[in-house]
């Protein structure tokens, strides 16, 4: 049976629908108090419909965020059922960092050490921002780097070609041609839901999934969820290993207060497919080494 495979990219609201809004800006994230509570009831809503279904989900925290919110995040997702694991510590182009030591430092051991700090669990598995086409195959000192941290496993793949929007379909694979045999990549599927529901982004044409595109731009739950949904049947039907959407706790909170569309993605998937947070993926590959190929494999 193919799993879903629940994770959130947690960062700061990006209010890309308010350009003139530049005070408390980093990156285009917004951490003015008020956007850091709508974070936070962002981060609550996704939470709680995880939580009402016993379903199990990765965050991965962008560690600034718990400078600002720590105690908050750390009552809402200290949680059994929640893998929390590292989304960088302020969101930047990792691979623009290839050549800068002090900065990948920060962004990848500071923030994995403050995460692990405040939540007294190891953490193993990172998001790259943004997400690539082919990961960070052909980068070799940024996985070195992760390696020596710690890191085991990286959702990096998560755009179409030249970063387009959705992502395929992608299986995961081992690093094993950079010279990591055991650090595995776990790709992202479909749209990154910020994009799809208005954020400015390049959308691939024809479709890069084998189903077809929504007639018109979601605006409420129900919409974003018909969006996401064939994958579901898809991945179930065609024996795919896992299906694994690409959210944002503030952009689900944007169109829904309630996270409605996570809480129809999850009742849908439970009749077809397994529950897993990512580390249930990573453990099942690692018990399992042939499930993941040996170099990346484009759908």
């Amino acid at each position: 049976m193919s799993f879903y495979a629940a994770a959130y990219d947690t960062e700061a609201v990006y209010p890309w629908w308010e350009k003139g809004e530049r005070s408390h800006r980093e990156n285009g994230f917004s951490y003015t108090p008020e956007r850091i509570d709508e974070f936070l009831a962002g981060v609550r809503s996704v939470a709680e419909a995880h939580l009402q279904r016993e379903a199990p989900a990765s965050f991965f925290l962008v560690a600034k965020l718990l400078k600002l919110a720590g105690p908050e995040l750390r009552s809402i997702l200290d949680h059994p059922l929640f893998d929390i694991q590292c989304h960088t510590f302020t969101h930047p182009d990792l691979i623009g960092l290839d050549e800068d030591e002090a900065a990948l430092r920060y962004e990848l051991v500071d923030a994995k050490n403050l995460i692990e700090d405040t939540f007294g669990r190891p953490v193993i598995g990172l998001t790259a921002p943004g997400g690539y086409t082919h990961g960070l195959t052909g980068y070799p000192r940024i996985l070195e780097f992760m390696w020596d941290t710690g890191y085991r496993y990286l959702r990096s793949v998560g755009t179409g070609p030249n970063r387009t929007m959705p992502a395929p379909l992608n299986q995961p694979f081992w690093y094993t041609q950079d010279g990591f045999p055991n650090l595995l990549e776990i790709p992202s599927h479909a749209w990154h839901d910020n994009i799809l529901t208005g954020q400015p982004g390049v959308v691939r044409w024809p479709p890069a999934l084998p189903w077809g595109y929504p007639g018109e731009m979601p605006d409420n739950a129900q919409g974003v969820y018909e969006a996401y949904a064939p994958g579901i049947d898809y991945c179930s039907e065609h024996d795919l290993l896992y299906y694994m959407p690409i959210f944002h706790p503030w952009s689900i909170y944007r169109i829904d207060k309630q996270a409605g569309q996570i809480a129809l993605l999850l009742d849908h998937a439970r009749q077809k497919m397994d529950m897993a947070s990512c580390m249930h993926i990573y453990q099942h590959i690692l018990d399992n080494r042939a499930l993941a190929a040996e170099e990346l494999v484009l759908d």
